[in-house]
């Protein structure tokens, strides 16, 4: 299973320079809670940030990296193609890059709708929501968390 997890805010918005544009712990809980035990796959700049904020990778997940680099502080784990990719359920979470490069490819969605304006300069594709059955949508104040399965043709 391939799932793409992130925050969109409105027109798209993802992220301001290589961060979020907001915070909200209710949101960063619920990443925690999809992700945990899982694996996840990002690309260079996203682990950077990470590892920038946390002082090492995402705890308890596996940690899937493209990049040219051979070896990743913390056991992350380099990837140089995406045929490299494990098959097994892998979380999409970002950059715009990644995303862009996988979203053909994800069954699941798990966007986080921020209905809130904020600036920013980092924009996630278009997305083609008729291809997606909504399986699930909780509103909480600014947010509203939605599961979205591709549907089968």
């Amino acid at each position: 299973m391939l799932a793409i997890i992130v925050a969109i805010g409105p027109h798209n918005l993802i992220g301001k320079g290589n961060d979020l544009p907001w915070h909200y712990s209710e949101d960063l809980k619920y990443f925690k809670k999809v992700t945990m035990g899982k694996s996840v796959f990002m690309g260079y700049n996203t682990f950077l940030s990470i590892f920038g904020r946390l002082g090492k990778p995402l705890p308890n997940r596996k940690n899937y990296v493209l990049t040219y680099e051979e070896t990743l502080p913390g056991g992350a784990i380099p990837i140089h193609d995406l045929k490299e990719l494990p098959d097994e359920d892998i979380f999409v979470i970002g950059g715009k890059m990644i995303y862009e490069m996988m979203l053909p490819h994800a069954e699941y969605l798990y966007i986080t709708h921020i209905n809130k304006e904020y600036d920013g300069d980092v924009f996630f594709p278009e997305i083609p929501y008729e291809n997606y059955d909504l399986i699930s949508s909780e509103v909480s104040g600014d947010l509203n968390f939605c599961v979205y399965k591709k549907k089968t043709l």
